[in-house]
């Protein structure tokens, strides 16, 4: 998160060639970022269906409005600083690839999580993109989101058979089988790299189907 992340003001516009464009900033636009490009549609509706939700109004320049939107979307962290975030997230295993999280599939613990450790009823309030998931990257250990996705990232080599097998059931049990809305599935920096590479090949410019 950015350093003035309190004591500032939680971005809801992004300056596009010296003219401010609103973003749509509520949480649940967030969420639905992964299902969308997990998704099966091409590249290009997979590009205008985001560029419609992040913006009442989609800038004429497109590559930029990408770029902006992604920077919302990674809470204001350059590419440098979320690769360094990924390695120091607390579920992060090097010989793991599996995602922690499902936005989709873990909704109802997400949901409970922050009933409990927040007293945020979720379905009732309007909150910042980048509130969410400050929050959501604070959950404690007490949540069963939290140990969901110990589960899911925990490395059972060299522990007594036992503690192997249980560990094994439970990553079987809560294997992430929605393959939409997962966290950390594609990095950021490959998400831009493919993104750009398209917009560059397919030359889009001001129009974008509305």
């Amino acid at each position: 998160m950015k350093e003035d992340f309190i004591t500032g003001i939680l971005p809801e516009t992004v300056v596009i060639d010296d003219t401010t464009y609103p973003v749509r900033c509520d949480f649940r636009i967030g969420m639905q970022f992964e299902r969308i490009y997990s998704s099966k549609l091409s590249d290009r509706d997979k590009i205008v269906r985001l560029l419609q939700m992040y913006y009442s109004e989609i800038p004429p320049n497109i590559k930029e409005a990408i770029n902006q939107m992604l920077w919302f979307y990674q809470c204001g962290e350059s590419e440098e600083k979320e690769e360094d975030k990924n390695k120091r997230q607390r579920y992060q295993r090097r010989n793991s690839r599996d995602p922690a999280y499902s936005f989709a599939q873990d909704a109802p613990y997400i949901y409970a999580a922050f009933k409990e450790q927040y007293g945020i009823d979720l379905t009732e309030v309007e909150m910042h993109w980048w509130k969410f998931m400050a929050l959501f990257e604070s959950l404690n250990e007490d949540t069963k989101m939290s140990r969901i996705m110990y589960y899911r990232k925990a490395s059972t080599s060299g522990l007594p058979k036992e503690k192997r097998a249980f560990l094994n059931e439970m990553k079987k049990l809560y294997k992430i089988t929605d393959v939409s809305g997962v966290g950390g599935k594609i990095s950021l920096e490959k998400r831009n790299r493919k993104w750009r590479d398209y917009v560059k090949a397919r030359q889009m410019e001001a129009k974008v189907v509305r």
